[in-house]
């Protein structure tokens, strides 16, 4: 009898694209906490629900209304942010409490917020809809920007440090004093693979200091708004917010949002009450040199 035919070998899988993210991370040596094996979860209190979760980072609902996010990447300055944010008269949650846990673990328990998310209400608003939305927000940042700043300060809300998420990772320097401080964290995020010219450039070109420093949320996006009956009653995640030079919120809304949110973006200079077309050009550029 013949010998039957050895069965085709199959290729191997693909790697998920997460892991690729991950593998790159520790190759970098900048693999984080999240990268192992993540621990089951504690078990929920009563009456309490799970609202999202999503790379070791948990959000629940418990009874009285009271949203808790709870993980080890937690990063407790968001809890700073909203109380600059709540007194400033702001729609924000109001923080109740802030604590780390034996394990390591970070909770954060605020007001929970009822309404719709802007990303599902957005396309089903109308142009009427969409202006009176992108006014409000307007009137939000007016607000922002006319808080009085720290003294000599560029940085979260917990005096500690830049906080810079970008396409895939946070990055995060100590805070420093003024833009030129600024620019060189910035800079120094620049590859090696640079061409020299190309370096020379953005120094050249990113050695400006006479942007005010305004309080920033760093992450406008339809994600992050809570709308009821076509009026913002929610801005969420706070945790890169800060007091920044008065550009970074602009060129980080181009950055943050995506093609997803739809013409979300071409709203822009109604939404902001200056834009900064240049600081964007500039930064788009200097983003394609970056680690990201």
């Amino acid at each position: 009898m013949a010998d039957e035919p050895a069965p085709p070998r199959r290729s191997p899988s693909p790697i998920p694209f997460k892991e690729k993210l991950r593998r790159r991370r520790k190759e970098l040596g900048r693999a984080r906490s999240s990268d192992e094996e993540e621990p089951e979860d504690e078990p929920l209190g009563e009456g309490a629900t799970v609202l999202h979760k999503l790379y070791g980072r948990r959000v629940t609902l418990h009874p009285g209304n009271i949203a808790k996010k709870s993980g080890k990447r937690i990063c407790l300055q968001e809890a700073d942010a909203l109380r600059v944010a709540e007194r400033a008269g702001l729609p924000v949650p109001h923080v109740h409490q802030v604590e780390t846990t034996p394990d390591g673990k970070h909770h954060i328990s605020m007001d929970y917020i009822e309404g719709q998310v802007l990303t599902k209400a957005w396309p089903e608003y109308s142009e009427v809809q969409k202006r009176a939305v992108v006014q409000q927000l307007r009137e939000i940042l007016t607000i922002m920007r006319s808080i009085p700043p720290p003294e000599g300060y560029i940085g979260d809300c917990a005096g500690n440090q830049i906080r810079d998420t970008r396409l895939y990772f946070t990055h995060s320097a100590p805070a420093c004093q003024d833009e030129r401080g600024f620019n060189q964290f910035l800079i120094d995020a620049l590859v090696p693979e640079i061409p020299i010219p190309v370096h020379r450039a953005f120094v050249e070109r990113w050695n400006r200091d006479d942007h005010r420093v305004v309080f920033t949320h760093s992450d406008i996006a339809p994600r992050n708004i809570i709308v009821r009956d076509g009026n913002i009653v929610g801005l969420l995640d706070w945790e890169d917010a800060g007091w920044y030079p008065e550009y970074w919120e602009y060129v980080k809304f181009f950055q943050r949002s995506s093609i997803a949110d739809g013409d979300w973006r071409n709203y822009a200079d109604d939404i902001f009450p200056q834009p900064y077309h240049t600081e964007l050009v500039d930064y788009l550029a200097l983003s394609r040199w970056q680690y990201s």
